[in-house]
């Protein structure tokens, strides 16, 4: 039998289940024991996220102390909303837009119609999903999350700091959730979603790329990626955009600083993943079109992977030196490059 009969079993060893509030506080106390001041602020800020669709509170909104989150599931045909009452403190003051998103992320499971009954599943009665199909839950949980962040007023860079927080990019193949690329994605159309006046003045492939390009420009670079990889995925490869992806990996990887004399074991993950990143983009766009400038930017980038004693960063010094760099002689002299 499923994990998830141990759920059943125990619940089914409290007295009652006359109640959903009681069923709902079991769910609960088998969520603290594994892992949203006020119930009026919770329920008050799942309205600002049901009244960005027009929808009704079909939930039951039940407080779970010492989970630090929230989570959508259902039990005997009732949807439920669990939540860290602490956790949901934040949103009194209007401007914790981060875990706003992660509420509204919740609600989206229900909305899109995702949560399980934990009775029907553990009597095998449904099926549970597959790792691709919770996938693909997860990121259409992000869109609606993002649609609801802009829809509120909140920045979109404060999604983009969760999804930061709690996902990388390696191979999702194995993994229920979704890499970091793809659920950016989805909270930026999501995102963009709610705003109808977004591509008024111009084409939805030349907004996303300039739109990629403001971001940079305040400093903003995993929004940045974000939009130039939909442009790309909507109007196609160019040298522009990969070497612009490049550039955006490799000032992220500037702006991590050694928190002492050394580098931390996830500040060097960090810094090896936003480098390779970087790396693969120059690599896409000199695949596309030779250019001296994206050959001497993969130089720095390969000084940050393999040192200042890299052979691969001093070729690539070398060759943008012959098609003109002015830069390049300088490089090859203080690395040293024969």
């Amino acid at each position: 039998m499923k994990n998830l009969l141990y759920i059943l079993v125990l619940l089914v060893s409290f007295s009652s289940f006359g109640q959903n509030n009681k069923d709902a506080l079991r769910l609960c106390s088998l969520l603290q024991s594994n892992s949203f001041s006020s119930n009026s602020a919770a329920e008050d800020a799942l309205e600002r996220i049901l009244g960005t669709i027009g929808a009704s509170k079909r939930f039951v909104l039940q407080p779970c102390s010492n989970t630090n989150n929230a989570v959508a599931t259902s039990y005997k045909g009732i949807r439920y909303i669990l939540y860290d009452p602490d956790f949901m403190n934040t949103l009194n003051y209007g401007n914790n837009w981060g875990n706003l998103f992660i509420l509204a992320h919740e609600v989206g499971h229900h909305i899109n119609g995702h949560s399980l009954d934990l009775v029907l599943y553990a009597a095998d009665a449904v099926e549970s999903v597959s790792l691709a199909q919770s996938r693909q839950q997860e990121l259409e949980a992000d869109e609606f999350a993002g649609f609801v962040l802009a829809k509120l007023g909140g920045p979109i860079s404060a999604a983009n700091q969760v999804i930061s927080k709690i996902s990388n990019n390696s191979d999702d193949s194995y993994n229920t959730h979704p890499s970091r690329s793809k659920r950016l994605k989805a909270v930026l159309m999501g995102y963009n979603k709610s705003n109808t006046k977004l591509y008024t003045n111009s084409s939805p492939k030349d907004k996303y790329l300039y739109d990629a390009f403001d971001y940079y420009k305040r400093g903003d670079f995993l929004n940045s990626i974000s939009l130039a990889e939909l442009s790309i995925k909507i109007d196609g490869e160019s040298s522009v955009k990969y070497s612009f992806l490049g550039l955006c990996y490799w000032k992220l990887a500037s702006e991590i600083k050694p928190s002492g004399n050394w580098y931390t074991k996830n500040e060097i993950e960090k810094l090896d993943s936003y480098y390779s990143s970087s790396y693969n983009f120059y690599t896409n766009a000199l695949n596309i079109e030779e250019s001296k400038e994206n050959y001497y930017r993969r130089a720095l980038v390969l000084i940050g992977l393999e040192g200042v004693n890299s052979i691969n960063a001093c070729k690539d010094a070398q060759k943008a030196y012959s098609l003109g760099h002015r830069k390049a002689s300088k490089f090859l002299e203080n690395f040293k490059c024969n």
